[in-house]
């Protein structure tokens, strides 16, 4: 394992002092291997190693060969399982199932933009065949992976809470993850209504870490990436958008936080108030914290692009909700880019 993501792993298990409630279970993942989840993971399989969790993670994957890069170091362990399809389609397994996770879904920009079908159908297809399936094992609980982008737009800029809805034309394709999250989400509530199902949802803001994919078209990765290639960051926009960041430790805190504490039928955002920034202002601390005259300049003629036309201006959350749990941010934006550049620059 990376000595940075190997670090990070060992100070969850040192803040963790409830994973004994998950001892025995056996957990299915959709999405399993996303850098997101991934730590999740990680952490479990450490805690069954260190702590005799003797907790087993059913990973479900689309793709072989990714799954198995990402969890090369575990894949001899009695205690992950792969299964390895389509999440649209239906899920078989003959055993209990005491947690379902749905976190699949097509989340770079560009999946979304030459995919929609697929990304809607992955969120809400996959999603009613998690439902389904926890419904018939009786699991203890499900979670849903929402997404920061099911809010919509909002004339208003303040921070969004869980009880806001803002506005999404459900008719353009390029909505089609942020209606498909708000479609799962509406699910969730109907399984609830209906089956008694007991759900919780997070809607996570824009997480980064070790893991994370250079060329979906993400803020960070794409800055990395830029550097990488050219020494550089270009931004495609003036680059005063908002944004708020969170480093994947604590994001992985924050849903081990709502899995064992959130109250049933209930959603929560995954945010900092402190690591808000504008894009520009990300952007320089990125150069910075890498130094060796990496510069950032503005490309004016990608402005007419839709990824830069549609950006919402402000897209910041409240953590009130999550903090009411017991959730605390532990890793300073600027500490968390060092950390995510240690990874990627083997410093």
């Amino acid at each position: 394992m990376n000595r940075i993501i190997q670090e990070d792993i060992e100070g969850m298990l040192a803040r963790r002092w409830d994973l004994d409630k998950l001892a025995g279970q056996t957990i299915l993942i959709s999405g399993a291997n996303s850098f997101f989840m991934s730590y999740f993971v990680y952490l479990l399989l450490e805690n069954n190693r260190g702590n005799g969790g003797n907790t087993t993670i059913l990973a479900l994957c689309r793709s072989r060969e990714s799954a198995q890069a990402r969890f090369g170091d575990y894949l001899k362990d009695p205690h992950l399982r792969l299964l390895i399809q389509d999440v649209r389609e239906p899920v078989r397994y003959d055993g209990a199932i005491d947690i379902c996770i749905h976190a699949a879904s097509p989340a770079g920009i560009q999946s979304r933009q030459e995919s929609p079908v697929d990304t809607f159908q992955i969120n809400l297809l996959g999603c009613q065949n998690l439902l389904e399936l926890s419904r018939e094992k009786h699991s203890q609980r499900f979670l849903l992976l929402s997404s920061v982008d099911a809010y919509g737009s909002f004339e208003d800029q303040r921070r969004r809470k869980e009880t806001d809805l803002g506005c999404l034309d459900w008719t353009y394709a390029r909505n089609a993850y942020s209606c498909g999250k708000r479609c799962a989400e509406t699910l969730c509530a109907l399984y609830r209504a209906q089956y008694d199902l007991p759900y919780v949802a997070v809607r996570p803001f824009q997480i980064y870490g070790p893991g994370m994919s250079l060329t979906d078209g993400r803020l960070h990765g794409d800055f990395i990436r830029q550097m990488r290639e050219h020494n550089r960051i270009v931004l495609k926009s003036d680059g005063s958008a908002i944004r708020s960041f969170l480093y994947i430790a604590d994001a992985a805190h924050a849903l081990l936080d709502v899995l064992l504490y959130g109250a049933v039928g209930e959603t929560y955002n995954i945010c900092d108030e402190a690591a808000e920034c504008s894009v520009k202002d990300l952007a320089k601390r990125y150069a910075t914290q890498k130094g060796s005259g990496v510069e950032v300049v503005f490309d004016d003629t990608k402005r007419d692009t839709p990824e830069v036309k549609d950006a919402l201006s402000v897209v910041t959350g409240d953590s009130s909700k999550l903090r009411s749990l017991g959730w605390r941010c532990e890793m300073p934006l600027e500490a968390g880019i060092k950390r995510t550049l240690g990874y990627y620059f083997q410093t």
